[in-house]
């Protein structure tokens, strides 16, 4: 092979190498681009229902907090009938009267904690919006299962934390969104610079076409010839 020759093709794999480079950028810029414009795309809308969803707890949360100083006396009286119903039996005294108490005092706090059932079926919904939101969108959020406690306390609590994760999701979907805005901004920008990847793959699929399959190189050639040819997908002998 003539030096010149040999020139052009090693002038044509630095080209070739120079294009892969620029290609594997441009191409993973697109993909993360895809990415975070489907971030910005979702956090709006995501963020919002994560805000309703802490907003419209507030007020079951309060809900649950009368309703369990409410009950609260119904459980004392509840629980001091079973005692002394014990207290009976122990003592050898019939227990009739202390085990109606008992059930009648039972009953009561049943009845009473129908109430908290709807609380939670309300906590439940909202815990659904949540997940529906999340689930079809690019963002990750930790949402908490439900309960079967019956106490309005225990709901209470459940309600609480419900809030803070929706409160604290919404924070966070609202900051990924912007920081997904910026870097869209930038990759776009550096995008235009490197040019569109399916043009890109064209033109180095062109270039390639240049080079041969497979070179001899001569004794005389130079090291960094073979090298760069190597790195083009020639085969050199």
């Amino acid at each position: 092979m003539k030096p010149a020759e040999l020139e052009h093709l090693v002038e044509v794999a630095e080209r070739v190498e120079r294009l892969e480079r620029r290609l594997a950028r441009a191409e993973t810029l697109t993909t993360e681009l895809a990415h975070d414009e489907e971030v910005v795309a979702a956090a709006p809308e995501v963020g919002a229902a994560l805000e309703r969803a802490g907003v419209a707890l507030e007020p079951i949360t309060r809900e649950l907090e009368r309703e369990w100083v409410d009950q609260g006396p119904l459980v004392t009286a509840w629980q001091r009938a079973f005692e002394l119903e014990q207290i009976a039996e122990a003592a050898g005294v019939d227990p009739g009267p202390s085990i109606q108490d008992a059930e009648a005092a039972r009953r009561q706090v049943e009845s009473a904690r129908l109430a908290t059932r709807r609380q939670r079926e309300l906590i439940d919904r909202e815990r659904e919006a949540m997940s529906r939101a999340v689930g079809r969108s690019p963002f990750d959020v930790d949402i908490p299962e439900g309960g079967a406690d019956a106490r309005p306390e225990a709901a209470r609590r459940e309600a609480l934390a419900l809030a803070d994760v929706a409160q604290e999701a919404a924070h966070e979907v609202a900051e990924a969104g912007s920081a997904a805005a910026e870097r869209a901004a930038d990759a776009r920008a550096e995008l235009s610079g490197l040019g569109d990847p399916a043009a890109l793959r064209r033109e180095l699929d062109e270039l390639r076409s240049r080079l041969p399959e497979e070179v001899t190189l001569g004794e005389d050639a130079p090291a960094s010839a073979g090298v760069k040819l190597e790195r083009a997908g020639v085969r050199v002998r």
